[in-house]
């Protein structure tokens, strides 16, 4: 037997050992996943509150920003339900650091659209930026990994450098509906718009509420562009409140 045939079945020896010692635990239902359950089991992937927007053009997510923004396509992935436990996992993953997490939500939803004509003629994904104070406070910015693994799923590259967030706004989260707009006026900073010119991008963040933070990011690129750039937004939840969903 050759050496490395001896090592891969080592490999997958310890593999089911440490499976046995720390089992995977699937972070929705906590419970442990079995052979072939993937960092979510299939239980609540199959429940999961997908939102479905992804397969319908001009659907209740490009509406949002029709008269406003020129947007050719947008949805998000999962409804942001209160009290369920998606809303936990997404407020984990805002805050405390779940990278590896974040990346395969990201190859999840690539997937998904992936099975649609959604992301025809996307060639850049740009994550919305935080601000360089939150993101040393949070650790990382979980809008990045989400991208990355919509990135690593398509083959799509990803540009982080392009657009800055220049001013530390509260989160959106703790604002008023009303005042969200204001919230956001100004805060990002097109510096390379070289790197965004002519190109069709797919904006990417973890949560859509009113869409003040898109339009105010997609306006200040399309701006820098002079116009000569599309764009798409795709989010991992939107709240069902802010589009009247039952």
């Amino acid at each position: 037997m050759s050496g490395s045939r001896i090592k891969s079945l080592l490999s997958k020896g310890l593999e089911s050992l440490l499976s046995v010692v720390v089992p995977d635990i699937c972070p929705i239902c906590g419970k442990t996943m079995v052979g072939g359950e993937s960092f979510i089991c299939f239980e609540c992937r199959l429940s999961a509150p997908y939102t479905e927007q992804w397969k319908r053009r001009e659907n209740i997510f490009e509406q949002r920003f029709w008269g406003v923004v020129p947007i050719c396509r947008a949805s998000a992935f999962l409804w942001f339900v209160e009290g369920s436990c998606w809303v936990k996992m997404i407020h984990d993953l805002k805050y405390h650091s779940l990278s590896v997490f974040a990346k395969n939500m990201g190859r999840w939803y690539a997937a998904m659209l992936s099975e649609t004509d959604f992301l025809d003629g996307v060639d850049l994904i740009v994550p919305v930026p935080l601000y360089w104070i939150r993101r040393l406070t949070r650790g990382y910015n979980q809008s990045e990994y989400i991208a990355a693994g919509i990135s690593e799923y398509t083959s799509i590259p990803c540009c982080f450098s392009a657009v800055r967030r220049v001013a530390n706004n509260p989160s959106q989260t703790h604002v008023k509906s009303g005042d969200r707009w204001d919230n956001v006026e100004d805060i990002f900073s097109v510096i390379q718009p070289e790197k965004l010119r002519s190109h069709h991008i797919l904006i990417v963040d973890d949560v859509l509420t009113t869409g003040a933070t898109i339009i105010s990011l997609a306006t200040k690129i399309t701006e820098a562009c002079c116009g000569d750039v599309k764009i798409s937004v795709a989010t991992l939840a939107a709240s069902k409140k802010q589009f009247g969903v039952e």
